[in-house]
């Protein structure tokens, strides 16, 4: 066996190896992410954050598991691959979780992570916004300029990444501008990515993105081909075709070296037209560097009419789900995933102390789904509402699903999270499992270009 990525070392730390007395039945560990290669099997520990690449031979020997463990195997179970019958694992990754939960509590992190709302305001109409009806309010010159200074005097010193989000961000460049040149005179180090449906660009834009903003990376959401798109993103006061002026823009924020992302959002309407826009992405962008694409489908109780699905429902889209993006594998335009190097503490940005969003009255709050009841301070004070804070911590216990899920001690879900489901459904543990089998690829595939750039040394 090889090893592709060696495993966290607190994790390492805490766990060592492990022990298994000869002769003792083993069998493969709930936490383990296997992806078949044609130079062998790559096996993933998603709690210990170790990747491996098992020879043919090595994967052969697993399949007389459960059972003794044999001695080519035996480095799979002191690198806690393997585990005994009536091991727990999920016991396991709790009290992990539990030991970086009281250092991380020790430890006072600074704010260096912002999504910051310019506005609430949009030139689209898109029936699925889960911001619909929220008033469309937009962040004053004033509350740029104290945001600015809210994120100097509290980033520690350390380097910021900032998230451009609305609304469409780019319906107040005024905001980005003011931030970004007070960040600069106050000689703070920042990087910036944004959420945008990418329509407002133009040359002069994207220049000033890069060089001023420090922009680095956009996502932008496509939901079809020209008359699919232009229909469901329903644009004000367009003057062209949305479809061609957004393709236009995604061209020109590549060529300037910004990353774009495009994310395909499905539901029952528009499933098979996304096969014909992945075509026309493939040829317009296939083979430029920073160009991805990934697939989600439509959230649940969102937009001007919300629905529900049923599990059945929630079933077929996870499969249709699957097919579409593994679609987007087949013409080379899937998006990179990273793979996680760090214990997963926190769910995402709402239960992370080191993250904020930021209003365009200027509240700093937990969630961006939840920007007004996730409020829990201002950029103006250095208060701070330690009732709301903790209720954005709480995590919902763990289902009976969750003892034999891989993905488990990289998952952690929040009572207060606006896109649970009351349980992990379907079109979640599909999405999850691919998010993790793409990054599984990913760290390969520069373990094999590091590999071969060695030997050619």
């Amino acid at each position: 066996m090889q090893q592709v990525v060696s495993p966290i070392p607190r994790v390492q730390k805490i766990l060592g190896s492990q022990k298994v007395a000869g002769g003792t039945p083993c069998r493969l560990s709930a936490h383990c992410m296997r992806v078949e290669q044609p130079a062998g099997v790559l096996m993933y520990h998603t709690l210990t954050g170790e990747l491996l690449l098992l020879s043919a031979a090595e994967a052969e020997a697993l399949e007389g598991l459960p059972g003794p463990v044999p001695p080519a195997l035996g480095e799979l179970a002191a690198r806690w691959f393997l585990r005994p019958l009536e091991a727990d694992d999920m016991a396991m990754a709790e009290q992990v979780r539990e030991i970086e939960g009281r250092f991380a509590r020790k430890k006072k992190s600074a704010l260096t992570g912002y999504t910051i709302f310019t506005t609430m305001d949009c030139n689209a109409r898109c029936f699925y916004c889960y911001e619909a009806g929220w008033k469309r309010s937009s962040m004053s010159k004033q509350t740029a300029l104290d945001t600015a200074k809210y994120i100097a005097v509290h980033c520690g010193g350390k380097p910021v990444r900032i998230e451009w989000f609305g609304g469409e961000p780019l319906v107040n460049t005024r905001a980005i501008d003011v931030i970004t040149d007070s960040l600069r005179r106050e000689k703070v180090e920042f990087r910036s990515t944004m959420i945008s449906n990418g329509y407002l660009f133009d040359e002069a834009l994207v220049q000033r993105a890069r060089d001023v903003w420090n922009l680095f990376y956009v996502q932008i959401a496509l939901d079809g081909t020209e008359e699919i798109y232009n229909r469901r993103k329903a644009y004000v006061n367009s003057q062209d075709s949305p479809f061609q002026r957004v393709l236009r823009n995604i061209g020109m924020l590549l060529d300037a070296g910004i990353r774009v992302k495009a994310r395909l959002n499905m539901d029952g309407n528009n499933e098979v037209d996304l096969y014909a826009l992945v075509d026309e992405l493939a040829d317009r962008f296939g083979g430029k560097t920073g160009f991805g694409v990934y697939t989600m489908v439509l959230q649940e109780n969102a937009g001007v009419n919300p629905t529900s699905y049923t599990e059945e429902e929630r079933r077929a889209y996870a499969q249709k789900f699957y097919s579409l993006q593994a679609y987007v594998e087949e013409k080379g335009i899937a998006a990179r995933m990273p793979l996680k190097r760090g214990f997963v503490a926190h769910a995402c940005m709402a239960d992370d102390d080191s993250f904020t969003t930021v209003t365009p009255e200027g509240g700093l709050g937990r969630c961006e789904s939840c920007i007004d009841s996730s409020v829990w301070g201002n950029v103006c004070s250095d208060e701070s509402d330690e009732v709301v804070l903790q209720q954005w911590r709480e995590r919902n216990p763990s289902e009976t699903a969750c003892k034999t899920c891989p993905v488990y001690p990289q998952c952690i879900r929040l009572k207060k999270c606006p896109g649970w489901a009351g349980h992990c459904t379907p079109i979640q543990q599909s999405y999850n499992r691919d998010v993790l089998r793409r990054a599984v690829l990913g760290a390969y595939e520069d373990w094999k270009t590091a590999e071969q750039n060695r030997q050619e040394e």
